[in-house]
């Protein structure tokens, strides 16, 4: 399997080295066929200096690709910086340009470079913009290009028998793609589509890619989920639980047809397809402090609070939803009874700068002291993530289980059907 898998991959790559290599440019410039449209990925929203380099010759070019301002080798490092809203770059070494009006872009000469950001690489071209907090820095290139280095950390470096959830995991990738630059329509004044981290899709430039990736976006290339003839908006998340959740459970919304709840249970059994998942099932304690610094920290973002928000008596869930998750939350205090919406309890339920709880799918057992005073909160669940859309370890689960990316699809989004983006 390992030997086909590999052949496959070879000849895949080899027809298509040129395309995948080849650097975007900036601006409106529609990518090909093969590429899809150029996308606009901001690595850094607030940046304060932006050091950039390349595996090979590269230009910086000024007002926006408009005329070269520096012709550099791999070996040379630029760092462009901002004053007011101009900018400017020095040479590692001391030499500097003059100020100039930006957008900066810099661009490989060559189809077998990269350019090189902090020192992690990008295909495509690097923009740097000025903006009143700081450096915008957004990478240009093709959507198949990006999902390349999208489809490996959103769903891991998967190993031979789980190709059909790399290959699905492409396909909603890109949908979410398409589906949010149609949202945001054109516009004259945003600089980009969207952002690198979970906001938007974890994207981690060509340091990420692996070679199944690499197949599984090459095999499903230009092909999207559709309803009702529209590209659907196909969120997805790492570990269901047992259930997925239609969006209004977890978010103010109406919802959509193809986002309903799907059971990840394997037919005839009491196992579900995404229980191989580390966080299928977990634990986590929060003691009396850590609880009302989280709150003190947090609470007001997710609720109406007047005033001090008080000692913790006790947390109660006051709603389900139907499948199973917390719908409304109260956190009873000695001033007041503070209720939390659905997903906004993983925020609130954390230590200051901690991680969010893994899901909603949770059951809540509160220890109450001789006081009446909370002291210790055991929050016990299931799944990891919203919840909304494809389970990726349910992808996974059913990869083994021999059934393909289309089916494992047409499971988590149904009645969509997947076609061609032209």
């Amino acid at each position: 399997m390992r030997k086909v898998i590999a052949g496959m991959l070879a000849t895949l790559l080899a027809c298509s080295a040129a395309t995948l290599h080849r650097p975007a440019t900036a601006g409106s410039r529609p990518g090909t066929a093969r590429e899809g449209r150029i996308v606009r990925i901001a690595l850094n929203t607030a940046a304060t200096r932006a050091r950039l380099s390349a595996t090979g010759g590269w230009r910086l070019y000024e007002r926006g690709g408009a005329s070269v301002l520096v012709s550099a080798s791999d070996a040379d490092a630029w760092t462009v910086e901002r004053e007011g809203s101009q900018l400017r770059a020095v040479r590692e070494g001391g030499a500097r340009t003059p100020l100039r009006n930006g957008p900066f872009v810099a661009r490989p000469e060559h189809e077998r470079s990269v350019m090189m950001v902090g020192g992690r690489r990008y295909r495509g071209d690097i923009v740097v913009i000025a903006t009143d907090s700081g450096l915008l820095v957004v990478n240009h290139l093709p959507v198949e290009t990006y999902l390349r280095g999208v489809v490996p950390l959103e769903i891991g470096d998967r190993a031979p028998g789980e190709e059909a959830a790399v290959a699905a995991q492409a396909v909603a990738a890109r949908s979410y793609t398409y589906a949010r630059l149609a949202a945001l329509g054109p516009s004259p004044t945003r600089s980009w589509d969207l952002l690198s981290s979970v906001s938007d899709q974890v994207y981690g430039g060509a340091d990420a890619e692996k070679a199944i990736a690499d197949m599984a976006v090459t095999m499903t290339g230009n092909l999207v989920l559709r309803y009702a003839g529209r590209i659907v908006n196909a969120v997805y998340h790492s570990t269901c639980g047992g259930s997925t959740a239609e969006a209004p459970e977890l978010w103010q919304t109406t919802g959509e047809p193809y986002l309903q709840r799907v059971s990840d249970r394997i037919p005839g059994t009491e196992r579900y397809y995404c229980d191989v998942s580390p966080r299928f099932s977990w634990t986590r304690t929060l003691d009396a402090r850590t609880l009302a610094s989280g709150l003190e920290a947090y609470l007001r973002t997710y609720a109406a609070v007047a005033g001090a928000i008080g000692s913790v008596r006790t947390i109660e869930v006051e709603s389900r939803t139907p499948s199973g998750r917390v719908g409304t939350m109260a956190i009873v205090t000695d001033r007041a009874r503070h209720v939390v919406r659905a997903n906004s309890l993983r925020y609130v339920l954390r230590q200051p700068g901690g991680e969010i709880l893994n899901s909603t799918y949770v059951t809540l057992e509160p220890s109450i002291g001789p006081d009446g005073r909370l002291t210790r909160l055991v929050a016990t669940g299931n799944g990891y993530g919203h919840g909304v859309g494809m389970c990726q370890w349910g992808a996974i689960g059913r990869s083994r289980a021999g059934q393909d990316f289309r089916v494992i699809l047409q499971t988590y989004y149904p009645g969509t059907t997947v076609e061609p983006i032209e």
